[in-house]
């Protein structure tokens, strides 16, 4: 399976725990296709990823599907799944 930050880069499972570990992996959510679909940012510091962390445009758009919110990654499989695109929920 490949791995993808949310910019596109393609990384390892063992570069997503690191940054779990390292507290550099925010989770960001948005709306898609009639669910929430989570995918990764991998910071450069623990700075930028509480700024990242911190985003939440909901109920500030002026259409749902531009909504989005984020969480500081803690869980190693969180992570990896919204990586794969795989965390989402309805």
């Amino acid at each position: 399976m490949r791995y993808y930050t949310s910019d596109g880069s393609e990384v390892t499972r063992d570069e997503i725990k690191a940054a779990v570990d390292a507290g550099l992996a925010v989770i960001r959510w948005q709306h898609g296709e009639w669910r929430n679909v989570a995918s990764l940012i991998i910071s450069k510091d623990a700075d930028e990823a509480e700024l990242a962390a911190e985003v939440d445009t909901i109920g500030e758009c002026w259409s749902m599907a531009d909504e989005q919110w984020s969480e500081l990654a803690t869980h190693h499989g969180r992570a990896i799944k919204a990586a794969c695109g795989q965390l989402v929920t309805t």
